[in-house]
């Protein structure tokens, strides 16, 4: 338009279309209405028809051909981009682009909120503006068709753009595909997709919908639609199609498309949700995690406070989400909290929420993860973050039972209908519907719920990183050896986590009954989310070994009268010796990343009780958990011997009166029962010898161990100082005793001595000539030269003014000495790296 009018400022045109002309572009100038708007496509209905017969006829009449030839072509281009955008059709199809709010740029996004925000929010993604588009280019009885991601369907932020469709079209059919790496998009393409056709006039017909995503691999779903869609062309039953009015879309808050559930379960959103109930809020968020947060072992043990309305200490325990986790644990972040979180409020972009929350009993859950949600039992005196909210009592009191629910199949299935996607939001679990069971249902689910709550918060005692850490396994089994320790906490762990799983099959059952959950619909969520491996099928042998094991148990009666007759009345299974050699050749990779027990049964569709039952008599023992099991042992043991020794800094290779380390380790052992045997038992568990783990290998898979947070740095607490291959100087210190004397200390005393040790060694070696001889010396003279280098290096730390401050963290302590190369694994990433050595706190 600009480009013709420019051409009718040149030429004369009819009087009336030179109005035209100059109204539109004072419009378009001014931004009074959008080119995409209802009232300027209105605008245009009224003269289009005379409108651009009339342009053409000017524009050839007045052009000089040679003259005006540009201006002439540029403002034909106009005109027919005129003509394509104000153009009704009968068909809209499109691919639009899949551009999330927060990538766009000022002016698009300026534009897109401008005309897109109301009254329906079509700005969350760049797709959802092309669908209200669509609806605009098409005719009253109109089609259009899009395929994108399937976000639009259920989350939060999509809502307007459902209440659209289904208010001002009809949904004829929609096609949930779902992810597909293999061959319908291409190798790569990850994208969960729906493709869908929409009609403009509304219809009382019902839509068709087909459901290719659940319950199979990527590589069938093409062959699967395209079953189902000749299956539904002749009228042929098909699992994977439905029907269904769309006014039913309209029953569940928020009106996600979810077409598949029964009409007896959609009338259950009808009655109460949790949001009636409880609480479900957000915490705090503090816009920099590096500032604020640390490991429970980062600081000192005494500085982190029991009870913060009394002690007001300056650490307060944290909750932030973590890998999935049910029923208890993730605990293992402290928040700087001094003077009620002064630092924290002051401090750009952080977000206090919630706050008459905090340190309140209740429940916290990890919101993202691949496998879903994950509830556990948020103890008193926590305050919990954005990524680890909080969900508290307000109608509803019992929290036991609350746990229950959300820990249920059910729950993991309704949520999972609500938001598919791998972060359920705050707005999902509120819209969940919430039924409290009569008072025997309330506290049987209670009872087994603090039951999985006590038994996990136990097993979390054996391991190292946890708040409430008491004894390792190879201290706290009194085996003869140390393998058959490790195999009996194995067998001890494995019967306490299946009971978890046989605690977690009764609560599913009870929650269907308290549900009132049809027959088929359970058969729809079992279908789905699979059935409670604690209710599987076992074999005779394996359910009268773990009755008597259960005997054994000191649990509550209540519990275990449940327990006993939930095993006894579950269908006795047999199988094949082919079968059970299959699965006990697993168990040497059992307790690997997505392999714990609950998922080894679900993989192999088996009771746990047949897998605790097999894998006492395989008398297996999975090297990576024995080695890590050894592994948490050393650093138990190396924290002691650490924080026992004066100035927390003890070297590999001794001095006088100065025992090395290996040698303080191994009478630390004798000293806590172990025999000789035992001791040297450890280089099986570790997979090498124990003097060359400790050189060479301790403090890089001590970092791993420590790695527990994706955004965060690994954090040892032993860091093992080297100063190079040749290993001249080599010592472990402990960071709770680490400041800037122990840099002086490292020089005037242990360096010295070692110098002065190797020196005196090369005087011994003088007029000996044998081979050896000649190697020990060139050894050592490259072990000075290295030792020298380091020196130098610490130097540089001293006059830089390196001066460790325990609260500052693991990461900003660190950072320093792995830049001068003093460490003899690196800790932290190149981007960790250079944000901890600029930190400004």
């Amino acid at each position: 338009l600009r480009q013709a009018y420019k051409f009718g400022s040149l030429v004369k045109l009819d009087e009336k279309l030179s109005i035209q002309l100059h109204g539109l572009q004072q419009q378009f100038e001014g931004r009074q209405f959008s080119i995409f708007g209802e009232s300027m496509l209105a605008n245009y209905e009224q003269f289009r028809d005379n409108f651009f017969i009339n342009l053409q006829r000017a524009v050839e009449k007045y052009t000089d051909r040679q003259v005006h030839t540009f201006i002439k072509t540029k403002t034909q281009d106009a005109i027919t981009f005129l003509q394509m955008l104000t153009q009704k059709y009968d068909v809209a199809v499109a691919n639009p682009p899949y551009t999330d709010s927060a990538d766009f740029g000022v002016e698009l996004k300026a534009f897109i909120n401008a005309h897109y925000s109301k009254p329906y929010k079509f700005n969350t993604n760049l797709y959802a503006t092309f669908i209200k588009r669509c609806c605009e280019l098409t005719e009253e009885d109109g089609k259009l068709a899009l395929i994108h991601p399937h976000t639009f369907m259920f989350i939060k932020s999509f809502e307007d753009v459902r209440k659209y469709i289904v208010e001002h079209t009809h949904i004829d059919l929609m096609v949930d595909y779902g992810l597909d790496r293999v061959n319908l998009f291409g190798p790569g393409i990850l994208l969960d997709a729906t493709w869908y056709v929409l009609s403009k006039q509304k219809q009382s017909t019902k839509g068709i919908y087909f459901n290719i995503t659940t319950n199979q691999q990527e590589k069938h779903k093409k062959a699967s639609f395209a079953q189902a869609y000749e299956d539904l062309i002749n009228n042929k039953p098909n699992k994977r199609i439905y029907s269904l009015p769309q006014s039913k879309l309209q029953i569940i808050d928020g009106w996600p498309f979810i077409y598949w559930i029964s009409d007896g379960f959609r009338e259950k959103f009808k009655g109460g949700v949790v949001d009636d109930y409880l609480d479900v809020v957000k915490g705090l968020t503090t816009s920099n995690n590096n500032r604020f947060l640390r490991f429970w072992w980062e600081i000192n043990k005494d500085d982190i406070s029991n009870d913060y309305s009394i002690d007001s200490k300056k650490w307060v325990k944290y909750v932030k989400g973590g890998p999935f986790e049910k029923w208890y644990g993730n605990n293992w972040i402290v928040l700087n909290w001094m003077n009620n979180g002064e630092e924290v409020r002051n401090f750009s972009n952080s977000v206090i929420r919630n706050e008459k929350y905090h340190f309140r009993e209740g429940i916290t859950y990890t919101a993202s993860g691949s496998k879903g949600a994950s509830y556990r039992y948020l103890p008193f005196n926590y305050i919990t973050d954005a990524g680890g909210p909080g969900i508290f009592p307000n109608k509803f009191k019992n929290i036991y039972y609350s746990l229950g629910f959300f820990n249920s199949t059910l729950c993991f299935y309704i949520a999972d209908c609500l938001n598919p996607t791998v972060n359920i939001n705050q707005g999902d679990i509120w819209r969940i519907p919430f039924v409290i069971a009569d008072n025997n249902n309330e506290e049987l689910i209670s009872i087994l719920s603090k039951n999985n709550v006590e038994i996990k918060k136990q097993l979390c005692s054996f391991s190292l990183i946890e708040t409430n850490f008491n004894k390792n396994p190879l201290s706290a089994f009194s085996d003869a050896t140390l393998t058959e320790r490790v195999q009996s906490y194995l067998n001890y762990e494995n019967t306490q986590l299946a009971i978890v799983l046989l605690n977690e099959a009764i609560i599913d059952e009870l929650i269907y009954q308290v549900y009132e959950l049809s027959p088929e619909d359970r058969e729809q969520v079992e279908a789905k989310m699979g059935i409670s491996v604690g209710s599987l099928g076992v074999t005779k042998e394996a359910q009268a070994y773990f009755l008597l094991e259960l005997d054994k148990e000191e649990i509550a009666a209540e519990v275990k009268e449940l327990l006993v007759g939930h095993i006894t009345s579950l269908d006795i299974v047999a199988y094949s010796e082919e079968r059970k050699q299959e699965i006990v050749a697993q168990f040497a990779t059992l307790y690997q990343s997505n392999n714990n027990l609950e998922e080894f049964c679900i993989r192999n569709q088996m009771n746990p009780m047949d897998i605790c039952l097999w894998f006492r008599q395989a008398n297996i023992l999975p090297a990576a958990r024995a080695a890590e099991i050894a592994l948490e042992f050393l650093a138990d043991a190396i924290r002691t011997l650490l924080m026992d020794d004066e100035d927390g800094i003890i070297p590999l290779v001794g001095l006088p009166g100065d025992p090395r380390l290996i040698d303080r380790l191994e009478q630390h052992c004798l000293n806590q029962g172990f025999t000789l045997a035992q001791f040297m038992q450890l280089d099986r568990l570790l997979g090498r010898p124990l003097n060359e783990y400790i050189e060479q290998y301790f403090f890089r898979d001590f970092s791993n161990r420590l790695n527990l947070f994706m955004y965060l740095p690994k954090t040892p607490f032993i860091w093992h100082l080297s100063s190079g291959v040749h290993q001249g100087f080599e010592a472990y210190i402990i960071i709770y005793k680490w400041d800037r004397d122990s840099l002086f200390k490292l020089k005037s005393y242990y360096i010295r001595h070692r110098v002065e040790n190797l020196e005196y060694r090369l005087i011994q070696l003088q007029g000996v000539e044998t081979a050896q001889a000649q190697n020990e010396k060139e050894t050592i003279g490259q072990q000075l030269r290295e030792i020298e280098i380091f020196t130098t290096k610490i130097d540089e730390l001293i006059a830089e003014g390196y001066d460790p401050k325990l609260d500052d963290g693991v990461g900003k302590n660190i950072a320093p000495l792995q830049k001068k190369g003093l460490l003899k694994a690196e800790v932290l990433k190149p981007n960790q790296l250079e944000k901890y050595l600029n930190a400004d706190w």
